[in-house]
């Protein structure tokens, strides 16, 4: 989910951009994945021993720090910093590099997949890590009830079973075969399985102690802030060049331009006042994949039926709620090369939303002049409060009375779930560059799944898409599902998301841009800067 609001001093520079940001995501597309470390070393021109401490302000928020639990980006800035697996991210693109594992082979049929660990792979206290540790994680994740991402495990056999509570974990495809092998048993052929195992939530852990398998480990977490130290028995720490890193939550955004201003933080991974910035180089702009909504749940209301929701969708200002959206979004999924969407959701037409809605009044047993009272619960804000206004206004005009609820403070995605609203607002930034990582958010048997909306036709597509090995055919089927969530009137989709960082990649190397919002600590180092800026030093808050 995104994690960034971006500054109207901003907007010049973003329309200046949008020609790089209107561009379909092409998943497949080649780039070195690691640039060889040892030649970072060289370029970033300060040896080893002088690397300096990093300081990163984020937004002020409340930090899940349980790989298994947390869903959030800022989150898994940290978390991918403290846990790996399989397959971590790489530096640029996202795309997936072996970390704990050194190879993978495949069956003939693409049902059995065997993964080969390293044998230098140590947690934080410097036990080995072994395929049994894998297994582990993966059992205790798939058992975890609040685990959003254990639904992406259901393509093992005996996975969704265990989960839903009806099977065993003796039935879990998963196979510690020795110390360093492990095997599992999917129940369709997927192609893209190690996309999927990047995500922290499949990293090792250990279930019994406090350890860390990734390239740090976590020293000190408070409100306000949280400590990282370089993991000594790391396999990589050679490679891992800054000893320290330090997260601090700042709740204005003009006091995080203040710090960065005055060197006090060296990348803004949040909110910050732009036009306070003094280097206007570092604001870092990047098409992010992802998609703003606004999503209904189901159960709240009796009168909130699939005619009601679409009434709503053509009385819905299509053109005035996307007004100042710099990369408008009429469907769900991001657009990616090969994936054709479905017809946008842009009609607005109230004469015929009042014709529908009558009939849907008719059906509840309501008359024409009834009013159908439902909620939107929304995060602080003047832009989304204005955006819910619009909705109001409208929606109104056909009988409905929405009422707006602001939840003030932060943690507003961690509310969701018992709010009795009927009308949400998300952000959602893909995992991995696929359909499916948007599509699982409204399957019926999902983990992520906020909506308690269930169609049988949609999850039929889905798994039917799943065991395909035909790309197009895939793709088509994806489609088809997409189609059908929009014609549900389940989702208000309103922008494609663009990310902005604040950072002086003069001074920090190592820091790509990266679609899926996720900038690995792994690969920065300190460069050898010979002015500190072309400002002074004066730095006004």
């Amino acid at each position: 989910m995104n994690k960034k609001i971006l500054s109207s001093a901003l907007t010049i520079v973003l329309y200046a951009a949008l020609s790089c940001f209107g561009q379909e995501f092409t998943p497949d597309e080649e780039y070195n994945p690691y640039e060889d470390m040892e030649q970072m070393q060289l370029k970033a021109e300060v040896p080893l021993e002088q690397q300096k401490e990093l300081t990163v302000s984020f937004s002020t928020t409340v930090l899940n720090l349980d790989p298994h639990t947390s869903a959030y980006a800022q989150e898994a800035q940290i978390l991918n910093s403290l846990y790996e697996g399989l397959f971590c991210y790489g530096p640029q693109m996202a795309n997936p590099v072996n970390c704990l594992c050194t190879e993978y082979r495949t069956s003939r049929d693409k049902l059995y997949w065997t993964f080969t660990l390293r044998s230098d792979a140590k947690f934080s206290d410097g036990t080995p890590i072994t395929s049994q540790h894998v297994k582990d994680s993966w059992l205790h994740l798939i058992a975890t009830p609040k685990a959003y991402y254990s639904s992406f495990l259901d393509i093992i056999e005996g996975a969704k079973e265990y989960r839903l509570g009806t099977g065993s974990a003796e039935d879990v495809g998963i196979y510690a075969r020795d110390p360093h092998t492990l095997s599992v048993q999917l129940v369709n052929p997927v192609s893209h399985l190690p996309k999927i195992l990047c995500h922290h939530a499949f990293s090792v852990i250990d279930i019994e102690k406090e350890n860390y398998s990734g390239p740090y480990k976590l020293v000190e977490q408070k409100a306000d802030k949280v400590i990282l130290e370089k993991n000594e028995y790391y396999f990589d720490k050679k490679n891992i060049l800054i000893p320290k890193i330090t997260i601090i939550q700042t709740e204005n955004p003009e006091e995080a331009s203040f710090l960065f201003n005055t060197g006090k933080v060296q990348w803004i991974d949040g909110e910050c006042d732009t036009n306070k910035l003094l280097d206007k180089n570092a604001i870092k702009l990047e098409r992010s994949f992802g998609t703003t909504f606004f999503f209904f749940k189901e159960g709240n209301s009796p009168y909130l039926t699939e005619k009601v929701r679409q009434a709503l969708m053509e009385a819905t200002p299509w053109e005035l709620l996307r007004n100042d959206s710099f990369f408008k979004a009429s469907t769900f999924v991001y657009p990616l090369a090969g994936y054709t969407p479905p017809a946008p959701l842009d009609y607005t037409d109230f004469d015929h939303a009042k014709n529908l809605m009558i009939e849907a009044k008719k059906e509840l047993g309501l008359t024409e002049k009834d009013v159908i009272d439902l909620s939107i619960f929304i995060h602080e804000g003047t832009y989304i409060y204005q955006q819910a206004k619009m909705i109001k206004h409208a929606w109104a005009r056909v009988g409905v009375n929405l009422k707006i609820d602001v939840y003030r403070g932060s943690g507003y995605y961690n509310q969701i779930s018992s709010s009795k609203a009927d009308l949400f607002t998300y952000t959602w930034v893909g995992d991995f560059y696929d359909p499916i990582t948007f599509l699982e958010l409204f399957k019926g048997d999902s983990n992520l799944n906020e909506s308690n909306w269930k169609n049988e036709k949609y999850d039929e597509l889905i798994n039917k898409a799943n065991i395909t090995m035909d790309p197009f055919n895939r793709y088509n089927l994806l489609s088809e599902a997409e189609d059908i969530l929009l014609s549900s009137g389940m989702i208000l989709p309103i922008n494609f998301s663009l990310g902005i960082n604040i950072v002086n990649t003069e001074e920090l190397g190592g820091w790509s841009d990266s679609p899926l919002n996720i900038h690995p600590y792994k690969y920065l180092f300190f460069k050898e800067v010979k002015s500190t800026s072309s400002f002074g030093i004066v730095a006004l808050k």
